[in-house]
């Protein structure tokens, strides 16, 4: 396995980890699955990393050697409940176990964030991203969010006591 730093990126954490954020979301956008999934891209790409900050909030950057590998974030959804939002990483990051370090840093956080549950959503089109999702003891649930196209995915995972 390679090694991947994980860098929790903050408003005040050196530009250059949030533009690789952004870049990150950028690529994401791009993705052929995020059309009409994720119509308000640009206006988030600027605002970060706001909502991404705070308490329970967390906007998680892999990295290697300083390069961008992929990203991941995490925001309170109801009290004990935490979302895992844009997890990406780069194609040619793919296959070496990084969207699974991304994932795990975000469930650790959310379990020091108190959550106690996590839910995400995904396209029904990325399939490895599903395999992790339920490796790592995700559960299909009913659609917990209104708006989403509708052949949306939800997952939720039951956190283990710290």
């Amino acid at each position: 396995a390679m090694t991947v730093q994980m860098a929790m990126v903050t408003p005040t954490a050196p530009a250059a980890q949030l533009d690789a954020i952004r870049q990150l979301w950028r690529e994401y956008a791009a993705m052929p699955h995020t059309i009409g999934r994720w119509d308000t891209a640009d206006a988030d790409i600027a605002a970060l990393p706001l909502p991404f900050t705070g308490g329970g909030h967390v906007l998680l950057l892999a990295h290697r050697d300083g390069v961008a590998l992929g990203c991941g974030a995490l925001r309170p959804l109801e009290p004990g409940i935490c979302e895992i939002k844009r997890v990406y990483v780069r194609p040619a990051a793919r296959g070496l176990g990084v969207g699974r370090r991304i994932m795990e840093a975000l469930l650790a956080a959310a379990v020091e964030a108190g959550c106690d549950r996590v839910r995400l959503d995904t396209a029904p089109e990325l399939l490895v991203a599903q395999a992790l999702y339920l490796e790592l003891g995700f559960v299909p649930i009913p659609p917990y969010r209104e708006g989403l196209l509708p052949d949306t995915l939800f997952f939720e995972k039951v956190l283990d006591a710290p």
